[in-house]
């Protein structure tokens, strides 16, 4: 009698455990695909990389943008964020083509662009980062951090300007940090 018991017991139990294994494998396969782009994003992507090669003087206005600022990199790479009213943040690398002078305003040629989400609640923003004992602010990342110190190492996303290019890419946020925006003021 107890065989049969066994095996019916069995025989509920490999239903059960089938339906298991799918849901986890459908749940962890769902995680690996990457979602496909809403058409609001896909509209920002493209907005983006509608700048690079641009060419302009002195300084570079984008409609419907705040100018938050930047600066350089390394000579003669600089970088410049924007944030829309939604929060969204455009960040443009340029190349200096020519250096200001008496008569004429500096010109440069973007040559990467970033546009990122809104970041959640509590972290920042900022194109103001470095990592290990380098302190060039090649680094932009999002990131957290208690309002009482100048650098925030809770990084949770992390993107790197090559100093040879200035193109973006993201890294990982092992051993960068970011400038906290509201310290000391």
């Amino acid at each position: 009698m107890k065989g049969p018991i066994y095996i019916m017991t069995l025989s509920r139990s490999i239903p059960v455990a089938l339906l298991a294994v799918t849901l986890a494998l459908g749940a962890s396969q769902a995680r690996a695909e990457p979602q496909a782009p809403t058409t609001e994003q896909a509209d920002d992507a493209n907005f983006a990389k509608s700048f690079i090669g641009k060419n302009y003087d002195d300084e570079l206005e984008v409609e419907g943008w705040d100018d938050v600022g930047g600066g350089l990199v390394v000579t003669p790479i600089f970088v410049h964020e924007y944030q829309r009213d939604d929060g969204t943040i455009l960040v443009l690398t340029s190349r200096q083509l020519s250096k200001e002078t008496s008569s004429s305003p500096g010109n440069y040629e973007v040559v990467d662009a970033l546009i990122v989400p809104p970041p959640q609640s509590g972290v920042e923003f900022t194109v103001s980062c470095v990592q290990g004992q380098d302190e060039t602010l090649r680094f932009m990342g999002e990131a957290k951090g208690p309002e009482d110190k100048e650098w925030w190492s809770e990084v949770r996303r992390a993107w790197e300007i090559s100093l040879d290019t200035g193109k973006i890419a993201s890294t990982k946020t092992k051993g960068v940090r970011c400038t906290n925006m509201s310290w000391g003021q």
